[in-house]
């Protein structure tokens, strides 16, 4: 250890010490000096710093990324992410230089017997007395002490020699320019430089000594040079902050002089002048904050603010004389701009004719009238580009989004989903364009509420939880399927996802391409699988478990898990796997204890939901469990779902003191979750049937004996909710219950059932619900009915939900009595009485009564196929879909509006065909009603409407129970036969995926059935049918056999029926979707994998001109991929054609015959002759010899005739195109590259490859036609007479061709030989027409 030096010690041993010390210089000594100082003044000290911080193994491979990748953060929000500065607590310490004329000699402390010296107390503040200078203008605050030593005369001479320093800083003009007006105008300061006044003053000494030794033409030079290097923004700026100087100035000089009369009249010394105002204060004033187009928040030097000059607001319109102002405490420095903005405010500019504004929203989310009167108390008015208008603008809300302030934080999120929620329920459809759903999220709303989810404030994380709940998901759509789900076909639940994710082939190329995307790109694809990947769900997790918000919060955050599992399988399993996330929400939402319900408190007036049942959070897990079967086995089996719902179901309100509308949602939504369960026959939900079997009689008793729906249907509704919700289960408990014995037969027998995963056939166990178990439902429920009916007919008007319930009793007997005849306990005798029965004494009375001619006359109405409704899915963004049941205008979808009848009308028809098809000797009355005036003139409606809402999903109702009434009229016949037929060609085109089966129940009892098509018969047996023999058929050169005639087609057409039945059957749709679609239909539970229909391109089955549908996907798989073995069983070769291709091919131009012949009104009306064309033109490109056949030239040019009639050859869109083709001129090139390769002529071909160079389509077809391709106008040889047979000379002819290029490619054709009179006469005349009317132009 070293020693420290001793009392004694001499110099050698000092010496030797140091040499000790030296040589263990390494030792840690005993204390070190610490700065407190965190900040560096040194550059290489910071950086020093900052290499020296520890850093985190992803924080150095982002770091690398970056600095290889060269990324910038260019995000929207990207101050949210910066970080302030830290700023030490304790800086440098320094002493504090005192000026040497201080005189300091009255502060000498005064001895005390205490220790310490005795305060001073200062003389201002003993007094009382204010200062003598606190109230000049524009000086600087000074200490109270600084005041203390004036008054006392320690630091006169300072002043004095502040004095001297201001008058010797003057700036020093030469003599000879100092008489030079122009040089007296640049003033005695400079206006620019802020900072230290001497130094300022000393740089515009310096300016205007060189501008007085310069000509004024130099000057004038210098100064066009300066202004063409500055943009106009800073020449402003810079004129700007003069005029501020000479205005205060102004005010300065104005109070020195109120204030030197007021001391001359007080006999008290003037004041000293004032001081100009600060850097700062001049910064304060000129910054502004603006709302950019890309949605950044930037700071600009000069102001844009539309404050009104000072020239247009006189002294005395401001509220308070800027003089006045100045003698009130603290308003010595008056701010004209605030006075100003005190003043009336200014009307808005008056708006022209039709003109456009800027949308202008209240709190509410409503849109303000341009010219609205609000008052200003309503704070709608603010200082932005219009102060005279009322209201926010999206730009300014998403600055308040922005703002540091948390008041307006919340304000602006607050707003912003009002106008989402406005929006979604089409509020803004007719006022606002573009919509603005697509505006907000072009914006970056969405990486806007993300972030303010993760926000600490409760008022602003809450709104934004609503506000994308708002933007992500639809209310609407969620009611409306909940409306439609006990009676909906089948049960099934919709997918809604985005167009990306909707396109097989974009979804793929996303999955593979997705990790390498940013956040903001997958956004623009995809909203909702964007907000999964950025975790989304998770930070929902956490604020339902650690911040535990209020109600309002937790509703919204289960609806926009809702939404998310709605959106895709992958999203749907994102939310199960998520750690403690079910848990969560079944926990505190889903509780098996019901005490807190106990209190008759309703939950809507609750301040916390916590440990109270939500019909939100059983709505979540039935959409998860109609994603799949294995989601739904998951919850059954992990978390116990199926004990929750029996305890719910179980309630009984007039025990439990909840408020019955509480209590019966909660049983209404555990029933349908119960059903949903049961579509897959889980052992759970089928063991607690049987063991709930009491309990649901007694509440099927209940219904019987205590519900009417012809009394006080507002008070039941609820009741009747949960009763249809009870006995859509019990209809899934049947499907369930009916599957045992073949499922017991197979076991036996050790057969596959179903496919497993290793593709082998499994066996599976039986259902242990047997058929037994509910034989004492049917007789129960089918009491309820005929009760039920008897009520509806006397009264004639009910509730939607009371239609709902006699719908579901219907859905109920028809499931029963169709699995009955699979039962070992069936006997054909007794289900016939038993049929008999039902029909004769519940149904028949019904279906004579006026109240049932009341429901079908108002199917018009409410029909989804007639009405003139836009599509709802207009307004919503690519990146994020919606089902759109609110249309475009704010109104309902039809089919689900209270009054709709298709709640009872569509179970009804299904059962009635059940009954006739069981019991084909029931009466025939029973379906007298096929004959009613009524349902003729809605059927015709149907065919002669438009179809915008075609694609909807709730559309499907409406197209089964057309299915089923088609059914129903081929089972017992019909006299209207024709427009039935018709009606049946038309709803093909309206089929959605998942009712394939709808095809084949159609074509085979409807479409192709000889008892509605008898006018066809009748039609091929008359010879001399002017209608069938109206032209001549145009005879080409390579056909052996002849050209059929019209006559002949038709009659064909009636002998082919079956077989054209079969091969469309077996071409339209796969056997797969066939299998599928009966599975679902039918409730196969076993085979059942999903009840989920996923959004796809299109959600029609078929197209437009669904006749021709196997000859374009035959083409568009030829072109992509090689057609897979499994797919459709009808293919073509490219080379070579088989007779079954032929026969396929002929079947569908058969098809699209007698449609566009007979039934052109049902075929034409929803689709336009266009596409009919451009699908024909694919016969000639699906092979190189099937259009070279006999019987497919005839059916070919017959359609092709029949579509160029009734002036048909006018009304094409050349701009249409088809899909497998970039433009229509390429799908024209590739037609003409066929017909000069294999066509020999052909005359079908020739006509139709003319029908593109009519006058009123574009001149580049007559260009590539009469140059590129002119090798193929060798092979047109028709003449003008048969062309003009379908299409006037005139639309050739007029108008005139003044292209010059075109005329010399005429005369080229005409002089080389390429077209001549003998062999090309109808070209020859075209040609020879359009050259002379150029040759005659020119002349003239």
């Amino acid at each position: 250890m070293i020693q420290r030096p001793k009392r004694g010690e001499t110099n050698e041993d000092l010496l030797r010490q140091e040499e000790e010390f030296l040589a263990r210089a390494n030792s840690r000594p005993a204390a070190t000096v610490v700065s407190v100082n965190k900040r560096k003044t040194d550059e290489e000290d910071e950086k020093k710093t900052e290499s020296q911080k520890p850093q985190s193994k992803f924080a150095r491979e982002r770091a690398n990324k970056k600095k290889k990748e060269g990324i910038v953060d260019n995000t929207v929000l990207k101050e949210a992410a910066s970080r302030e500065e830290r700023v030490a607590v304790l800086g440098r310490i320094v002493e504090r230089v005192v000026p040497p004329n201080v005189s300091l000699e009255d502060w000498k402390p005064e001895a005390n017997p205490h220790g310490f010296p005795k305060a001073h107390q200062l003389s201002n503040l003993i007094h009382g007395a204010p200062p003598s200078d606190t109230n000049l203008t524009g000086s600087r605050k000074k200490s109270l002490y600084m005041q203390e030593l004036q008054e006392k005369g320690a630091i006169k001479k300072q002043s004095n020699q502040k004095a001297a320093a201001t008058l010797s800083a003057r700036p020093v003009v030469p003599s000879s320019d100092v008489k030079d007006p122009r040089i007296s105008a640049l003033g005695q300061q400079s206006y620019i430089i802020q900072g230290d006044v001497s130094e300022g003053q000393k740089i515009h000494n310096e300016n205007i000594t060189k501008i007085a030794s310069m000509s004024h033409d130099e000057r004038l030079k210098a100064q066009q040079e300066l202004m063409a290097s500055l943009g106009p923004k800073e020449l402003n700026f810079l004129q700007s902050l003069r005029k501020k100087k000479e205005m205060l100035k102004g005010q300065q000089t104005e109070g020195e002089l109120m204030d030197c009369e007021a001391s001359e009249k007080e006999g008290s010394k003037p004041l000293a002048p004032p001081m100009p105002p600060s850097s700062a204060d001049k910064g304060e004033e000129l910054r502004k904050v603006r709302f950019s187009e890309d949605v950044e928040m930037e700071t600009e030097g000069m102001s844009t603010s539309t404050v009104p000059d000072d020239s247009t607001v006189s002294e005395n319109e401001l509220p308070i004389p800027p003089s006045e102002a100045k003698k009130w405490i603290h308003m010595d420095k008056v701010d004209l701009e605030k006075l100003k903005w005190m003043t009336d405010m200014p009307k808005p500019k008056p708006l022209k004719n039709n003109e456009g504004f800027v949308a202008r929203f209240n709190f509410e989310g409503d849109i303000l009238p341009y010219d609205a009167d609000v008052s200003y108390r309503e704070a709608l008015h603010h200082h932005g580009e219009e102060p005279g208008r009322a209201g926010y603008t999206l730009d300014e809300l998403f600055i308040l989004i922005r703002s540091k302030v948390l008041q307006q934080r919340h304000i602006g999120l607050r707003t912003l989903a009002n106008i989402l929620r406005n929006a979604k329920e089409g509020l803004y459809d007719t006022a606002v364009n573009p919509p603005i759903i697509q505006l907000v999220v072009e914006a970056g709303v969405v990486l806007l509420l993300r972030f303010a989810l993760d926000e600490s404030s409760l008022h602003v994380y809450g709104e934004a939880v609503r506000g994308l709940y708002y933007l992500i998901a639809s209310e609407p759509d969620e009611r409306c399927l909940a409306m439609v789900q006990p009676w909906a076909p089948a049960g099934l639940e919709p997918g809604v996802s985005s167009k990306i994710h909707a396109s097989e082939k974009s979804r793929k190329e996303l999955d593979e391409e997705e990790k390498e995307l940013k956040d903001i790109e997958v956004i623009k694809l995809d909203i909702v699988r964007a907000l999964v990947r950025m975790d989304t769900h998770i930070r929902l997790r956490y604020i339902l478990e650690t911040v535990k918000p209020n109600p309002d919060t937790v509703i919204y955050t289960l609806g926009i898990l809702t939404r998310i599992v709605r959106h895709s399988l992958t999203a749907a399993w994102k939310v199960v796997q998520t750690p403690r996330l079910l848990s969560v929400i079944l926990e505190n939402f889903l509780p098996h204890n019901l005490s807190p319900l106990l209190t008759g408190e309703n939950v809507s007036s609750m301040s916390s939901v916590y440990g109270v049942p939500l019909k939100q959070a059983l709505h979540l897990l039935r959409v998860l469990a109609a994603r799949g079967r294995q989601l739904a086995a998951v919850l059954v089996n992990t978390h116990d779902v199926m004990g929750r719902i029996l305890t719910y179901v179980s309630l009984e309100p007039s025990e439990v003191a909840i408020p019955l509308q509480e209590a019966l949602s909660l049983s209404q939504e555990a029933y349908a979750t119960w059903a949903t369960l049961l579509a897959y026959g889980l052992s759970k939900a089928e063991e607690a049937i049987a063991n709930f079997y009491p309990l649901i009689v007694k509440q099927l008793v209940f219904y019987r004996d205590k519900v009417p729906i012809n009394e006080e249907t507002e008070k039941n509704k609820f009741n009747y909710d949960v009763g249809a919700q009870l006995i859509n289960s019990l209809t899934r408990a049947v499907n369930v219950a009916a599957s045992k014995t073949l499922l017991s037969s197979r076991m036996k027998l050790n057969q596959g059932t179903v496919m497993g995963a290793s593709g082998k056939a499994e066996v599976l166990p039986p259902p242990s619900l047997s058929w037994d178990d509910l034989s004492d439902i049917p007789q129960l429920i089918e009491t309820c009915l005929k009760k039920w009916l008897v009520q509806l007919e006397r009264t004639g008007q009910t509730s939607f939900s009371a239609l709902r319930l006699l719908g579901s009793c219907c859905s109920f007997l028809e499931a029963y009595y169709l699995k009955w005849k699979d039962q070992s306990s069936y006997s054909g005798e007794r289900c016939h009485q038993k049929l008999q029965k039902l029909h004769d004494e519940v149904i028949l009375p019904f279906l004579n009564s006026t109240c049932f001619s009341n429901l079908v006359s108002s199917l018009p109405k409410h029909s989804s196929l007639i009405c003139d409704y836009q599509v709802g899915t207009k307004r919503d963004p690519v990146n994020l879909g919606s089902l759109g049941c609110v249309t475009h205008g704010g109104k309902i979808v039809p089919v689900v509006q209270i009054t709709s009848p298709f709640p009872l009308l569509l179970p009804l028809s299904s059962l009635l065909v059940i009954l006739h098809s069981l019991h084909p000797f029931l009466d025939a009355q029973g379906a007298k009603f096929l004959n009613l005036p009524e349902l003729s003139s809605y059927f015709q409606k149907v065919c002669c409407s438009h179809h915008h809402l075609t694609e909807h999903w709730l559309t499907r109702v409406e197209v089964h129970m057309i299915s089923n009434l088609l059914h129903l009229a081929a089972l017992k016949g019909c006299t209207e036969t024709s427009i039935f037929h018709e009606t049946a060609m038309c709803i093909m085109a309206c089929i959605q995926k998942g009712d394939e089966h709808l095809i084949e129940k159609l074509l085979s009892n409807v479409i192709c059935a000889p008892e509605f098509t008898s006018d066809l018969c009748e039609m091929s047996s008359q010879v001399d049918n002017l209608a069938l023999n109206d032209y001549e058929p145009l005879i080409s050169p390579a056909k052996v056999q002849p050209i059929l005639s019209p006559r002949q087609l038709t009659e064909r057409i009636s002998n082919s029926l079956v077989s054209m039945c079969s091969e469309l059957v077996g071409s339209l749709a796969s056997k797969r979707e066939y299998e599928a679609s009966k599975v679902l239909r039918n409730g196969i539970h076993f085979a059942t994998n999903g009840i989920t229909i996923d959004q796809t391109e299109t959600p029609l089955a078929l197209g437009k001109c669904w006749p021709l549908e196997p000859i374009k996907y035959v083409y568009k798989t030829s072109r992509t991929q090689p057609p897979k073995t499994d797919d459709l069983p009808k293919k073509f070769s490219s080379d070579q054609s088989s007779p079954e291709d032929i026969l396929t091919v002929t079947r569908c131009l058969q098809m699209a015959y007698l449609g566009i012949k007979y039934r052109r009104k049902s075929i034409l009306q929803s689709t336009d002759i266009s596409s009919w064309l451009q699908h024909l033109s694919l016969v000639f490109l699906v092979a190189s010899d099937i259009f070279l056949d006999a019987d497919v030239g005839s059916y070919l040019q017959g359609t092709v005739i029949e579509l160029l009639r009734n002036g048909g050859y006018a009304k094409l869109d050349p701009e249409l195109t088809i899909e497998g083709f970039n433009s229509s001129i390429s799908w024209y090139k590739e037609l003409l590259e066929q017909f000069l390769a294999v066509s020999y002529g052909d005359s079908t071909f020739a006509l139709f490859l003319l029908i593109p160079i009519q006058q009123y389509w574009p001149i580049e077809y007559r260009k590539e036609l009469w140059g590129d391709m002119s090798d193929a106008l060798t092979f047109f040889r028709l003449t003008p007479r048969q062309v003009e047979q379908f299409i006037p000379m005139k639309q050739f002819f007029e108008p005139r061709d003044d292209d010059e290029g075109l005329i010399i490619k005429y005369r080229a054709n005409l002089g080389c030989g390429n077209v001549t009179e003998a062999r090309n006469s109808f070209l020859y005349t075209v040609a020879s027409h359009h050259i002379r009317s150029h040759i005659k132009k020119r002349q003239t």
